[in-house]
């Protein structure tokens, strides 16, 4: 039985699982009132097989070629070779939660349930006497249940209501080939997504947008919606707006083959902006890679293993993003795929183990994700790392993060620039576990300025790091250590760093 309590309550309901991008959204409002009181309630349903196969028998009739094709490639995943990847430095004390139960701390409780419309359930939600109920992933609420906040209760779709009410988020604006989604905020009533708006943000579809891209940006513009109208709530300004007649249909999941298909015309789209000069060196590129990975790297790879003399390969990034395609930037869904290969078949250290473990025999290949510059969409990155336990390590310029500037070489090749992170990012992701590395302070490229000049650019740039993370990370070095070992390692006549590294900072 929940026990009754006279703080302001606030309920959260949940369905059966717990996905990264939910338990993200109750840690940031968790974190952002903590004077508030967060009970997650889950609803897990019991397993009934008759019905569970009923279902099954349905959607079998409904869909005779794609049900079966989605099951065999289901079991052929299933299938794969078992996971032998290891992390070693992880993002610690910042990582994800895995579960709900795992967020239960100062101001956050939790329980589960069979059902929430069961009288018991209904029982304990009335106790707690809650100000507000928040949906989050949660299954169609019943007004018996969504009736008992004294507010109301809050859901979050991520769709520019009215339009695609339903499901999955971003997958049917693809389909239909729409310029824009969003995140809408509205109260729920007893018809699905058509409750009063309290707040929504617009998001503009990238140029090269996949499924699993859009579906990470929509995740991330999630925490701003929510944010601002729990605050619009707090204080009483949460005027809603009743929405309008919708001009699409409400969907539920796409068939397999529907999905398959709008996967395909993605990869086509992407691939009609290459010239025959692209098309010709892909071709080229995709055999020479078929041959190296099926051929040469097993064989030399087994070697290094008996021998001890795996290497670790450092990851440079630069942008991960849907709205550019060069050589500086890897799509959000490539991304995605890379780090779940690594996290599956690499040893995957920080940048500090690395270098506190350089020169040991490895039996196994080692990999370090670094990233360079400081573009708005390392934050994205960062959440994506974090979500599969990965660590990572972001060089910034730091006289550009937080500013309105733009990287010359953005203008020289795009003709306009690109934003970068504000250092309010780059604190949630020292908050994360990340870790931040000195990258001159103006994007400067010492190979090419005097040596005095280049001391300055780090100097700078050491002393913005040191003021702006100081209370979020512990420095391995000084601002003038960095300098010194310039000076030793600098060449003048040729031109060149040595490489010899500059301190990384680390969350404590």
């Amino acid at each position: 039985m929940i026990a009754e309590t006279t703080q302001r309550q606030v309920v959260i309901f949940t369905g059966r699982g717990a996905s990264p991008s939910t338990i993200e959204l109750i840690e940031t409002i968790s974190q952002s009132f903590p004077h508030w009181h967060f009970t997650i309630l889950q609803e897990i349903k019991p397993r009934c097989w008759r019905p569970y196969l009923s279902g099954k028998i349905r959607r079998l009739k409904r869909e005779p070629i794609s049900y079966p094709l989605e099951l065999l490639g289901q079991l052929l995943h299933g299938l794969r070779l078992p996971s032998t990847g290891r992390v070693t430095g992880a993002t610690g004390a910042g990582a994800l939660p895995r579960s709900y139960a795992e967020l239960v701390g100062a101001n956050v409780s939790y329980h589960c349930c069979a059902s929430f419309s069961d009288p018991n359930a209904l029982a304990n939600i009335a106790n707690l006497r809650p100000w507000l109920g928040i949906a989050l992933s949660a299954p169609i609420l019943m007004p018996q249940v969504f009736a008992i906040p004294q507010r109301g209760t809050l859901n979050l779709h991520k769709s520019l209501l009215p339009n695609y009410r339903g499901m999955p988020p971003g997958f049917w604006e693809l389909y239909d080939g729409a310029t824009e989604s969003g995140v809408s905020a509205h109260w729920v009533d007893e018809d699905l997504d058509t409750g009063s708006i309290v707040c929504q943000r617009a998001l503009e579809i990238p140029v090269y947008a996949t499924c699993a891209g859009l579906s990470a940006r929509l995740d991330a513009l999630s925490h701003e919606v929510l944010l601002k109208a729990l605050r619009h709530i707090e204080v009483g300004e949460d005027t809603a707006d009743a929405q309008q007649s919708a001009t699409t249909p409400t969907r539920s999941r796409p068939r397999w083959l529907v999905r398959r298909a709008v996967q395909r015309r993605l990869r086509l789209a992407r691939r009609r902006s290459w010239t025959t000069t692209a098309r010709c060196r892909e071709v080229a590129k995709q055999a020479f890679f078929a041959a190296y990975v099926y051929l040469w790297a097993p064989c030399r790879n087994l070697y290094r293993r008996v021998t001890g003399t795996c290497r670790t390969t450092v990851l440079l990034y630069h942008r991960v993003s849907d709205d550019h395609l060069d050589s500086v930037t890897v799509g959000v869904e490539q991304f995605i795929e890379h780090v779940q290969l690594l996290r599956r078949r690499y040893d995957v250290m920080d940048l500090p183990t690395f270098l506190a473990n350089r020169g040991q025999p490895r039996r196994r290949p080692g990999v370090v994700v670094t990233f360079d510059d400081g573009y708005a969409d390392n934050c994205l990155a960062a959440r994506l790392l974090r979500r599969a336990g990965l660590p990572g390590t972001f060089f910034l310029s730091t006289r550009i993060v937080g500013s309105d500037r733009a990287f010359e070489h953005d203008l020289k090749k795009l003709g306009k620039a690109v934003p970068a992170l504000s250092w309010e990012q780059v604190r949630q992701m020292a908050d994360w576990g990340f870790h931040f590395g000195n990258h001159t302070a103006d994007h400067a490229n010492v190979g090419k300025i005097p040596l005095p000049e280049a001391l300055d650019q780090i100097e700078k740039a050491q002393r913005d790091l040191t003021h702006h993370l100081a209370r979020e990370a512990g420095l391995t070095g000084s601002p003038r250590s960095g300098s010194n070992r310039l000076r030793r390692r600098f060449d003048p006549l040729r031109g060149r760093s040595g490489g010899d590294g500059l301190p990384v900072w680390q969350a404590k």
